[in-house]
C-alpha cells in the first residue's frame, strides 16, 4: 500500500532539495549585495527557470543569475552608462593565435586581454588602477566588457568578491569625465612606460598641434624611460635637441643613445660626434659607434675622413663595413684608396661594402682591382655581383659615356684605355706597356 506512495514522497523530496538550495543561494546572493551596498530591486520567483536579482547602485544597474536555467555557475552582469560611447568598447580573455587588438603598453594586460573600441577612450580608461582590478577578476573568472556591460561568471562561493570587484571596475569607469585630459594624465603617471608611451603616440598622432600635446611632450622630456625622452625631444624638434645631445652622450643604454645620435642629425656638432665615437669605440658600444660612422659620412666635413679611415683600419665585421660604405657616402676622391686597399681584405662583408662605396667615388683607377675582384670570387656572387655594379656606376660617371659602354676585356694587368670610337666603348687595351690612355685621330 505505501508503495504507491513512493514516487510521490521522492518528488516532495526532490522539491524539498531544491527549495533549500534556492534558499541558500538566494541567501548568499542577497547578502553579496547588501555588502556591495546594492538595492534589490527585483528577484525572480522559485517557480522560474533561472534564478536572478536586479539590483541597482546610483547609476549601475546588476543582475545576479544563473548562467543557465537551473545552472550551478552564477552570471554577474554590470551595466555602465557612462562614459560616451562606452558601449562599443569591448574586452576579452585573447586566446592563442588571436589577431592583436589595441594594446595598452602593459605586457601582462595585453598578454591577458583582447581590446577592440574608440583609440581615446581605451588609452583613457585603463590606466593602472583599472588594469589591476581586471586582472583580479580575470583571475578568477572569464572577464568580458561588451555592449557596455561587466561579465563573469563564477562560482557561489566568489560571488561577493568578484561582485565587489566589478561595480568598483564599473564606477571608476563610470566616473570618467574628461577623456582628453585623462590620456594626458597616463602619459606623464602611468607605472608602466609602454602605457605613458603609447599615451603619449596617440596625443602626437591626433593632437599634434594643441597645447596639452606639445606640454606633454615636454613633460615627458623628463620621463625616466630613455625611449620616452627619445620619443618627446624628436617630436619636438629644436627645442628637444638639447635632451637627444645627453641621451646621445649618456652610458644608460646603446640603442637609445644610437638613435639619438640619427635624430640629431647636422645638429649635432663635429667635435661631439668625434668624442662620441671615440668613447663608443673604446667602451665597444656598437649601436652607437655604428651610428657616429654613418653621421660622419653623412656630415660634409673633410675631417671626417681620417676619422673613418683609421676606423676602417682599426675594426672589423659591421664597424669595418660601416666605416667602408661611409667613405662612400662622403663623395670624397680621398676616400678611394683607402677603399681600394680594403678590397684586399678577405673578408667577404667587407669587400662588398668597399665595392659598394667604390661605386660611388671610384674613378678609372678602381676599375681593374675590381674586375680581379670579381674574377677572384666566383665562389661569393655577392662579391661579383657589388664589383661589377661597382664599375659600371664608375663607367656612368665618365665625360660622354652612356649606359653599356664598359667592356672588361682578358688582358694583363694594368691594360687599361679610353677609346674615343663611335660608340664611345670602354675596353681594357692589350698594350704590354700597360697605360692608361685616350687614343684619338692622329694629329
Amino acid at each position: 500500500m505505501w508503495t504507491a506512495f513512493l514516487p510521490l514522497v521522492a518528488g516532495v523530496a526532490a522539491l524539498w532539495v531544491r527549495l533549500q538550495r534556492y534558499l541558500s543561494r538566494l541567501r548568499l546572493w542577497e547578502e553579496a549585495a547588501a555588502a556591495c551596498g546594492l538595492l534589490v530591486e527585483e528577484c525572480s520567483g522559485f517557480w522560474d527557470l533561472g534564478l536572478a536579482i536586479k539590483a541597482r547602485k546610483g547609476s549601475l544597474k546588476v543582475r545576479i543569475e544563473t548562467s543557465r536555467p537551473r545552472g550551478r555557475v552564477t552570471r554577474l552582469v554590470v551595466e555602465v552608462p557612462e562614459p560616451k560611447h562606452f558601449s562599443e568598447v569591448r574586452i576579452r580573455r585573447k586566446l592563442a593565435g588571436w589577431r592583436r587588438g589595441i594594446e595598452v603598453g602593459d605586457e601582462a594586460f595585453d598578454n591577458t586581454f583582447f581590446i577592440e573600441g574608440p583609440l581615446q577612450l581605451v588609452r583613457a580608461l585603463f590606466d593602472a588602477q583599472m588594469r589591476h582590478l581586471l586582472i583580479r577578476v580575470n583571475a578568477e573568472a572569464p572577464l568580458e566588457i561588451a555592449r557596455g556591460e561587466l561579465r563573469a561568471e563564477v562560482r557561489d562561493e566568489l560571488v561577493p568578491k568578484i561582485l565587489s570587484l566589478l561595480l568598483e571596475a564599473a564606477s571608476r569607469f563610470a566616473h570618467i569625465e574628461h577623456v582628453a585630459q585623462r590620456v594626458v594624465e597616463n602619459a606623464h603617471e602611468d607605472p608602466e612606460a609602454g602605457v605613458r608611451l603609447q599615451n603619449l603616440l596617440f596625443l602626437v598622432r591626433e593632437h599634434p598641434k594643441k597645447r596639452r600635446t606639445v606640454e606633454a611632450l615636454r613633460t615627458a622630456c623628463g620621463d625616466p624611460s630613455p625611449q620616452i625622452r627619445l620619443r618627446a625631444a624628436r617630436e619636438l624638434g629644436a627645442e628637444g635637441h638639447g635632451v637627444l645631445i645627453e641621451l646621445a652622450e649618456s652610458s644608460v643604454d646603446d640603442t637609445w643613445s644610437a638613435q639619438a645620435v640619427t635624430a640629431l642629425g647636422r645638429a649635432l656638432p663635429f667635435e661631439r660626434a668625434s668624442v662620441l665615437l671615440t668613447n663608443a669605440l673604446d667602451r665597444r658600444r656598437i649601436l652607437t659607434a655604428l651610428a657616429c660612422v654613418d653621421w660622419l659620412g653623412r656630415s660634409g666635413d673633410s675631417a671626417a675622413i681620417d676619422i673613418l679611415v683609421e676606423v676602417l683600419a682599426r675594426e672589423e665585421g659591421d664597424l669595418a663595413a660601416a666605416a667602408a660604405l661611409a667613405l662612400g657616402t662622403t663623395g670624397s676622391p680621398a676616400a678611394e684608396p683607402p677603399l681600394l686597399l680594403t678590397l684586399q681584405r678577405e673578408q667577404p662583408d667587407l669587400q662588398v661594402a668597399a665595392a659598394n662605396a667604390l661605386a660611388r667615388v671610384g674613378t678609372t683607377a678602381a676599375v681593374l682591382p675590381l674586375k680581379e675582384l670579381a674574377e677572384h670570387t666566383s665562389h661569393h656572387p655577392e662579391i661579383r655581383k657589388a664589383a661589377r655594379q661597382a664599375i659600371a656606376e664608375i663607367q656612368s660617371r665618365l665625360p660622354g659615356a652612356s649606359p653599356g659602354q664598359l667592356s672588361l676585356a682578358g688582358t694583363e694587368a694594368g691594360q687599361l684605355s679610353l677609346a674615343q670610337t663611335e660608340t664611345g666603348q670602354l675596353s681594357l687595351a692589350k698594350d704590354p706597356a700597360g697605360e692608361l690612355s685616350l687614343s684619338g685621330e692622329d694629329g
